[in-house]
């Protein structure tokens, strides 16, 4: 092996490459799509490629990770800001400048997007300037300075990067896919640890002065490598089996998870927060179950958790109810003299996977009583809101009936009600003293020539739900500095909670009482009159309120499904029609994700198809490298122009394939020695026989006849027909595992080959 080739390390160098993609794979559940997978494997590959030509031009080891670096930023440029570079390539100080706005801009919307985030150009620069600087690392740390441990933190940041972002962690299956890549550079590193003390001993050959002359000592071999591989392997399996002992190894869900029983459809009970920002409320929509009800209502609504009345210009919060009633004791029919007909229903509702400590009632509900085992006497009605909460409580598997009031108005009673709201609810009528006045602005305008609160609140949903050009998305970004409200108002994108946030906000812009309600839309319908609630459910919505009706609730989210639906008395029409419930054939279109649902490919059970076939193209290509590089390599040797040059080559490409296949060959044995040390160890046949003899004749020209000797040299098809015989016949003798080997980590191609003093041929070659 040359001097440089030694320096290039090429497997150790290939193993820090494959350690950090398989690292890279914890960030595809990121990402909505695959897109950001080859730019980013181009920044590996090419940390690799300069980290090699720095090795074998001897650059010293400090400014190896510099070129490395302005490697990346070349690449950097040419990917983002081509337009910018100097000389349309190289990064200058206005491509530079322009890549850090680039990286600030992305650090910002990295901050403020939920997964799955969008394959986005600043995302990608993350992406591929992020996971280039590990590859840089993994490759200065475990190749250039043969540290390899250490290159394992690198490589944990990236898969710990994912599992701390996204709620419920990482697919369990790319723990083993990033620690495998690691394994491979220890083995790499710790292999050639072991031939820095001289050729591995991994043959005994036979005893010269008889076999039974001496007993025969088992002889050490290297095998540190293979031992930590098979002891890493044994503990990722169990830490795989012991999920306790990993965090971040579950399903993601919409809410958090907590709890020690599984949960239907995940690893634990759903809990919603209500009292998040308005920016994290909302995350992610799996199909888990938490709750069925049956109800006589003839058109069931929402279900309600907390009532949310206080904004301080980020968070929607609840205020304390000044008085608490048991949950026991009845609160009584609502006070709307307003409402000309109020009818009465019950819901039987069973919660599956769901701990929070509010219990999900209609409104109004009214009492409430235990269907199975007594309800905890810390559950409490708020009489304000006509929510149920507790301290120090859990809803997980509560069992219970609730007697509730169908507040249902005409249009024409919400048209009558434009009286003022009394002192008691100046409250829901606050804003924050810094709000946007951008805020009350369109909320004038919006509202211009409503005549009635009914009309203003009507002209609010329109203008969110048609006219004003919004639509709806979890990946939100707020720009650096920018007011969230603000930005929502100009960009006008967004999720229910902003939706319900800011009508709520300027409905008391304009003098309408209002509150911000969170809880689940009304499931799905199943074939046996059940309705199902599932985690996707999780919605809020604004409640406003008019005279002599009371607390009446909208919809200016725009209908994404998730049962997400219009009340009667918002649909533009005239006269009041009795809605239908829902029938089971009508329930697989509410079945859509309240938000952006997984696209395919990036669904958490398993991996995705077009990663497997990625990874069975990738590994093909892997197993075949060693093969082709092998055959390119004797191609070029048997056709070199210098005759006495390419003899020695094949000469050489013959010992080397001998050795790939586990037998014993020296270069410092003459060509006689070594042909008879070879037809000892394998059984030849008259063809091999007689290749073998032309090889050596040849070989001995160019080595001891006289330079004056003109002899015909042999075509290079000759000596790769000889050649090929010789390693049928050496492959015929070995055994299928030695073959394999051969073929995939060849020991002449990985540092393993030829050397000039092999002392394990030296003690097997005889004389003729």
């Amino acid at each position: 092996m040359t001097p440089a080739l030694v320096r290039i390390r090429p497997a150790a160098t290939i193993a820090a490459a494959i350690a950090t993609m398989t690292a890279s794979l914890s960030v595809v559940p990121l990402f909505d799509s695959g897109r950001w997978i080859v730019p980013t494997a181009l920044a590996i590959v090419l940390m690799a490629v300069t980290g090699a030509f720095s090795r074998a031009v001897a650059l010293p080891a400090p400014l190896q990770p510099i070129l490395q670096l302005l490697a990346l930023l070349t690449l950097l440029t040419l990917m983002f800001a081509q337009p910018a570079a100097a000389l349309g390539i190289f990064p200058g100080p206005v491509a530079l400048g322009e890549l850090q706005d680039l990286t600030r801009l992305a650090l910002v919307e990295a901050e403020a997007a939920l997964a799955p985030v969008p394959t986005t150009d600043t995302l990608l620069l993350l992406s591929v300037g992020g996971i280039g600087l590990v590859a840089l690392t993994v490759d200065t740390i475990g190749v250039t300075l043969r540290l390899p441990a250490l290159a394992g933190i690198p490589l944990l940041l990236v898969f710990a990067l994912p599992a701390a972002v996204i709620r419920g962690g990482v697919p369990w299956w790319l723990l083993p896919l990033a620690v495998i890549g690691w394994l491979l550079l220890l083995a790499a590193d710790s292999r050639d640890d072991a031939r820095a003390w001289g050729p591995l001993l991994t043959r005994r050959p036979a005893a010269q002065a008889g076999p039974r002359a001496h007993p025969r000592v088992p002889r050490p071999r290297a095998a540190s490598a293979g031992a930590a591989v098979q002891v890493a392997l044994v503990a990722v399996l169990a830490a795989l089996l012991l999920p306790t002992a990993i965090p971040g190894l579950s399903e993601p869900v919409w809410v958090s998870s907590s709890g020690d029983r599984p949960g239907i459809g995940g690893d634990g009970p759903v809990s919603v927060d209500p009292f998040a920002s308005l920016r994290r409320d909302l995350v992610e929509n799996p199909e888990r179950e938490v709750l069925r009800y049956r109800t006589d209502s003839e058109a069931p609504g929402y279900l309600r958790l907390v009532s949310l009345d206080s904004f301080d210009g980020v968070t929607w919060r609840a205020s304390e109810a000044p008085v608490r009633v048991p949950a026991n004791e009845p609160l009584g029919p609502p006070e709307l003299p307003g409402i000309a007909d109020i009818a009465e229903s019950t819901w039987d509702i069973r919660i599956s996977d769901l701990d929070n400590a509010q219990l999900p009632v209609p409104y109004a509900g009214s009492s409430l009583t235990a269907l199975a085992d007594p309800l905890d006497e810390r559950w409490t009605w708020d009489p304000q809101t006509r929510t149920v909460g507790g301290v120090g409580v859990s809803s997980r598997d509560a069992q219970y009936a609730v007697a509730a009031y169908d507040i249902d108005p005409t249009r024409a009673e919400l048209r009558d009600a434009s009286k003022r709201a009394p002192d008691s609810l100046l409250p829901y009528l606050q804003l924050p003293g810094d709000i946007s006045p951008q805020l009350t602005t369109l909320a004038d305008e919006v509202t211009a020539g409503a005549q009635t609160p009914y009309a203003r609140a009507e002209a609010l949903v329109d203008w969110f739900t048609e006219d004003g050009g919004f639509s709806y998305s979890t990946n939100v970004v707020t720009p650096p500095g920018a007011d969230p409200l603000e930005s929502f108002l100009d960009e006008r994108i967004g999720y229910c909670q902003q939706f319900a946030g800011t009508m709520a906000l300027m409905a008391r812009a304009v003098g309408i009482p209002s509150r911000v309600v969170v809880g689940f839309t009304g499931g799905r319908l199943t074939d046996d009159g059940e309705y199902v609630v599932e985690a996707r459910n999780a919605h809020a919505w604004p409640e406003l309120w008019f005279s002599g009706v009371g607390w009446v609730w909208f919809e200016p989210t725009p209908r994404i499904g998730a049962g997400v639906v219009q009340p009667d008395y918002s649909r533009d029409r005239a006269d009041r029609e009795t809605p239908e419930a829902p029938t089971p054939e009508e329930a697989p279109e509410q079945q859509a994700p309240d938000v952006a649902a997984p696209l395919p490919g990036t669904t958490t059970s398993g991996p995705p198809v077009a990663l497997i076939v990625l990874a069975a193209v990738g590994l093909a290509v892997l197993l075949a490298l060693p093969t082709v590089i092998i055959a390119w390599r004797r191609r070029r040797r048997t056709s070199l122009t210098d005759p006495r040059a390419r003899i020695e080559a094949t000469w050489r490409d013959l010992g080397e394939s001998v050795t790939d296949l586990g037998w014993t060959w020296s270069l410092a044995a003459t060509p006689r020695e070594a042909s008879n040390a070879l037809a000892r160890q394998v059984r030849l046949g008259e063809p091999e026989r007689a290749a073998l003899r032309r090889l050596v004749w040849w070989i001995e020209q160019v080595r001891y006849a006289p330079p004056a000797v003109d002899v015909m040299p042999p075509s290079p098809a000759d000596l790769r027909a000889d050649l090929a015989v010789l390693r049928r016949a050496a492959e015929r003798a070995t055994v299928r595992s030695r073959r394999i080997r051969a073929r995939l980590a060849p020991r002449s191609l990985w540092g393993g080959g030829l050397r000039e003093s092999s002392v394990e041929g030296a003690r097997v070659s005889t004389r003729v």
